[in-house]
């Protein structure tokens, strides 16, 4: 891997692999986002010891999701995944080793007159889609610290400029009536604290929901965050109309009711470590996650309006302040089965913990478990780049895409991933047993506090 990267870079191409760039392991997810953002070419070194990695499976379908050419380099012989151009790849596995660096730059450094169209792009998978049977037979496994499957590069600049493309998302706006956007510079925040918290309980499954009010909140993070992600950012200003989430995560009681009325299917991990009645539910993909919320007179809250109830109006890091508290919710703590466990903190539970355990660590508007616990599906599909297009009122995200936004971090996860504005993503079709979900409804005229 690092020679085939430093003869490429010996021969003028601007070269991106994880064991050059200096930082630790927590902060690799960010830079690795960046470099694959401003990368021309994709390499996707395979062979035969792989076995479903998921970091690997990640950046690959975000590479996909962006347009960017994927070259599958072979180094030792392995079956090439279906889904990838067998034409194109390039077998390092026997021959000269500079015969097939020359064959890799013959074959794709090529200067387009004008700028060229993406590989055959895949469409979104659903529950059933072939890219979930993608689990790369020969892909080398990742590791968190040394991941070493994947470089990033560009060629050199040439003189061909890209076209200037116009959001397809931009509405017609009459100049008789101007309308005023702020900004982050001028947008001022009124004390979350202020707010009331008002409820209601909704009848299909008994699930107490949260009122959010209408109006702006600050999304994202600021470039000043040293753990913010580059698809963070730019932070903007956002309108939403008044809504309504649940005040805690769906609990297997709750999915367990769905299944009983013949409305859903039984969760993906079956009983276990994570099937007590007041857990939250996991093992759920978002197609199961989406049905619920319609069985239950709801639906997935979008990204937005799930960052606005976990962090109200003022931007700040976690639900409760701007400061960590280990004591606020369960994430990987001295108990935690990971490597990266914070040994100085014990949150009382070593996987999920019931839903609703930390009121202390409750939002501004008194929506909880908003950080750790498990991770939450959201209705939108992921993009690296979704806040640099996004439309200031009622954004909801691309109109497809090959992973949905989960947010809020949980109990396997570090500190970095449970600040309230870190964005991650899945394939529809995941069913881990640290993803759940939680419902969101429009404004309600009847049983509203107005």
């Amino acid at each position: 891997m690092k020679k085939l990267a430093a003869e490429l870079q010996r021969r003028g191409v601007e070269i991106w692999l994880d064991q050059w760039a200096a930082g630790d392991s927590a902060s690799w997810d960010g830079r690795g986002q960046k470099a694959l953002l401003e990368c021309s070419h994709f390499l996707l070194v395979l062979s035969p010891a792989a076995l479903n990695s998921w970091v690997v499976r990640d950046q690959t379908l975000e590479a996909v999701s962006q347009g960017k050419t994927i070259i599958p380099v072979i180094c030792q012989p392995c079956q090439l995944p279906s889904m990838l151009p067998a034409a194109r790849a390039i077998d390092f596995s026997h021959g000269p080793f500079r015969q097939r660096v020359d064959q890799l730059l013959a074959d794709f450094y090529v200067i387009p007159d004008r700028p060229s169209q993406p590989l055959e792009r895949m469409t979104p998978p659903t529950t059933n889609s072939r890219l979930s049977a993608w689990l790369w037979p020969g892909v080398v496994t990742l590791s968190l610290l040394v991941l070493s499957a994947v470089i990033f590069f560009r060629w050199p600049r040439t003189t061909a400029e890209a076209p200037v493309v116009i959001p397809a998302n931009v509405e017609p706006v009459s100049l008789a009536e101007p309308v005023y956007v702020p900004t982050v510079d001028t947008f001022q925040a009124v004390d979350p604290q202020s707010t009331p918290i008002k409820t209601f309980r909704r009848s299909q499954d008994g699930n107490e929901m949260i009122f959010i009010p209408a109006g702006d909140f600050l999304m994202g993070s600021a470039g000043t965050d040293p753990d913010a992600d580059a698809d963070e950012q730019p932070r903007h200003v956002v309108y939403l109309d008044e809504f309504w989430i649940d005040q805690v995560e769906v609990s297997n009681h709750n999915y367990r009711q769905c299944v009983e009325a013949g409305a859903c299917s039984p969760p993906q991990l079956g009983s276990g470590l994570f099937s007590g009645e007041d857990l939250p539910v996991v093992g759920v993909n978002w197609e199961q996650a989406a049905g619920y919320c319609a069985w239950a007179g709801a639906r997935l809250p979008t990204e937005a309006e799930w960052e606005k109830a976990a962090r109200g109006v003022d931007g700040r890091l976690f639900p409760w302040g701007d400061e960590f508290d280990g004591a606020l919710l369960n994430y990987c703590d001295a108990n935690c089965v990971a490597d990266w466990r914070d040994f100085d903190t014990d949150d009382g539970y070593r996987y999920t913990a019931p839903v609703g355990s930390y009121p202390a660590g409750a939002s501004p508007y008194g929506v909880l478990d908003m950080s750790g616990n498990v991770w939450e599906w959201t209705a939108d599909w992921y993009a690296a780049d979704a806040y640099a297009r996004s439309i200031y009122k009622n954004p909801i995200g691309p109109e497809t895409g090959l992973q949905r936004v989960i947010r809020g971090g949980s109990w396997f996860y570090p500190r970095q991933s449970l600040r309230v504005a870190r964005r991650h993503k899945d394939v529809p079709n995941s069913g881990y047993d640290n993803i759940g979900f939680r419902c969101a409804v429009s404004s309600l005229h009847t049983g509203s506090p107005e």
